[in-house]
């Protein structure tokens, strides 16, 4: 690797050159092939959404049209759905452009984190420079050589951990801890400067306001804050008092949200997200809709769906939540009565799914396990571990904790993308090149980090063409059109056999599921006979459904008169008369 073996050629006394971004070239073709590939990626998969992702287009949509009340929601963070609804309010997408407007908001926070990230990697260049170690015995791997790996890993990352394809607040999250841990680094550098505590006072206040997970993390921040302007040479009060102005203007965007959510819900509260998710991915409760209490422990629900009939189990939930599957509007709603509780075997349960997580989120792609091969192969005569200076794991402490506490509750790609990437770069960048090394295996061990990434982002970038241009009818749009042209207008109240979370042409055709028989049950409503079938259809018309729909073609016996709905793998069912007559309501 030619860079490499200038090493010796580089002055390493001066910090500018060496935390500044490789030459505008090298620069310039990286932001364009990020910028070219995140266009792809967002217009490949314009129409890929998520259960979240319709709860936060539906409340941007709700603030759009009735103020910004409507942010204020115990388990979605207001941030997020606040930006859509600018987006919304300004660009007046038709209902078939939303999500392609919602992606385009994501590809504008996209760039805002690959910003944010080149600033963060510059900072650690910086930062790896004051270490100052003996040159006797190793050098430090060359600024350039560090930039361009942050900018491969960054592209790799963007396709297989969190990109701009993911219509949540993750994203907004991963810019606002890059900033913060940038911020974190200057402290280190000149803890003086009081604009960078309020800085990071709002970036951790935003933070919040886009995830609640944020709340505590953002206490390590200002712990790391503290001990980090002390290392730096600040006394203890001085250093107390920047980190009591950050965390007053942390207050400042934190405590409107707790007030409201704490007022809502008639108990103090952050936000109700962590409590529920704990009750369900530890305690075992009911996951994400119908919780009716159980198993011991986890308490008992104020207002749960109301279960309508029992085998199969049916669900109703026409009020008092609005949205187009009101369960996952507001799941702080009907979980209210939670009470998530320690057990030392439920939660060694969860740090192994969440072992097993960390393993296929590392495992993504293969691409590291490349890697982690090569700094083996070149550790044994060509590479060794540096140090920063002093008071440097500070910086990276909050990416540590970030990825402990979800260990203990829930780890996605998408939760802990930022913390992991921040943490490989980071140990990436100490490594140093032993005296004498074989610059022919340094160039190998090169070439197979950028191959490595290169070649799967490459792989991943040819799927999104592949789909770009093939562009596939998206069938729940499809269904929404249909509903319309078979007599169900906009507003009308639907059921639904299976879960609704997926049942994305229900906001698309503005109708709403006011009952339903879950995936779970669906079995059971198959293998009844035709007289319960139709009992249990009758209860759904009975209790205001307009219309029944399904995508499960064994629970749609046409004998029950069901009808496929056409060009999709939906089938619907509608009393009679309705059929005869669709334009009445």
């Amino acid at each position: 690797m030619h860079h490499l073996r200038r090493l010796r050629a580089e002055p390493q006394g001066s910090l500018s050159p060496a935390g500044a971004p490789p030459n505008s070239n090298p620069r310039f073709f990286f932001w364009c092939v990020a910028l070219v590939l995140g266009l792809l990626n967002v217009w490949a998969r314009r129409n890929e959404v998520s259960p979240d992702s319709i709860s936060y287009i539906e409340i941007a949509w709700a603030t759009a049209r009735s103020g910004l009340h409507q942010v204020v929601n115990a388990y979605w963070s207001p941030l997020y759905p606040f930006l859509l609804s600018l987006v919304f309010r300004y660009l007046h997408p038709q209902v078939q452009w939303e999500f392609t407007a919602a992606h385009l908001l994501n590809f504008a926070v996209y760039v805002a984190s690959l910003a944010s990230f080149e600033m963060f990697l510059k900072e650690l260049i910086l930062q790896r420079q004051t270490a100052r170690e003996s040159p006797e015995k190793s050098l430090a791997v060359p600024p350039r050589a560090v930039w361009i790996w942050g900018y491969v890993f960054f592209l790799w990352a963007s396709y297989f951990w969190l990109g701009p394809v993911w219509v949540t607040p993750d994203l907004c999250v991963a810019v606002l801890v890059y900033l913060a841990t940038t911020l974190l680094f200057r402290i280190r550098r000149d803890p003086g400067d009081w604009l960078v505590f309020a800085g990071l006072g709002a970036l951790l206040g935003l933070g919040y306001l886009a995830k609640g997970a944020m709340f505590p993390l953002s206490f390590v921040f200002l712990f790391s804050a503290f001990w980090l302007s002390r290392m730096a040479g600040a006394c203890f009060r001085a250093a107390a008092l920047r980190v009591l102005l950050a965390a007053a203007v942390y207050a400042g965007f934190a405590l409107p949200l707790i007030l409201s959510l704490s007022a809502m819900k008639g108990r103090p509260t952050f936000g109700d997200a962590g409590r529920i998710n704990y009750a369900e991915f530890v305690n075992r409760a009911t996951r994400s809709v119908h919780w009716q209490g159980g198993p011991p422990g986890t308490g008992t629900p104020l207002h749960p769906t109301r279960k309508i009939f029992s085998d199969p189990a049916a669900y109703e939930f026409i009020s008092p939540v609005q949205g187009s599957y009101p369960p996952w509007y507001d799941p702080s709603y009907w979980y209210d009565g939670a009470r998530p509780h320690f057990s030392i075997r439920a939660q060694s349960g969860a740090l192994f799914r969440a072992s097993n997580m960390y393993l296929k989120i590392f495992s993504k792609s293969g691409a590291l396990w490349v890697v982690l091969l090569a700094v083996c192969v070149a550790r044994r005569k060509a590479l060794t571990w540096g140090k920063f200076a002093s008071g440097a794991g500070l910086v990276v402490l909050p990416s540590v904790a970030a990825l402990v506490m979800y260990s203990l509750v829930l780890v996605e790609f998408r939760y802990v993308a930022p913390f992991a990437l921040m943490l490989m770069l980071w140990m990436l960048a100490r490594m140093r090149i032993v005296m004498g090394a074989d610059p022919q295996l340094l160039r190998r061990f090169h070439l197979a980090v950028k191959l490595a990434t290169a070649l799967t982002v490459a792989w991943a970038v040819g799927r999104d063409l592949y789909a770009a241009i093939r562009n596939r009818p998206y069938e729940p749009w499809v269904v929404a059109q249909q509903l319309h042209a078979m007599g169900i207008p906009p507003g009308t109240d639907v059921g639904y056999i299976g879960t609704g979370l997926d049942a994305y042409w229900a906001h698309l055709a503005g109708v709403r599921i006011i009952v339903e028989i879950p995936d779970i049950e669906q079995v059971r409503f198959v293998a009844a006979d035709a007289a319960r079938r139709q009992q249990v259809l009758a209860l759904f018309s009975s209790v205001g459904a307009r219309a029944v729909v399904t995508r499960n073609a064994d629970a749609a016996n046409p004998t029950d008169g069901w009808r496929q709905i056409p060009g999709t793998h939906h089938f619907i069912w509608q009393q009679p008369w309705l059929i005869a007559a669709p334009g009445k309501t």
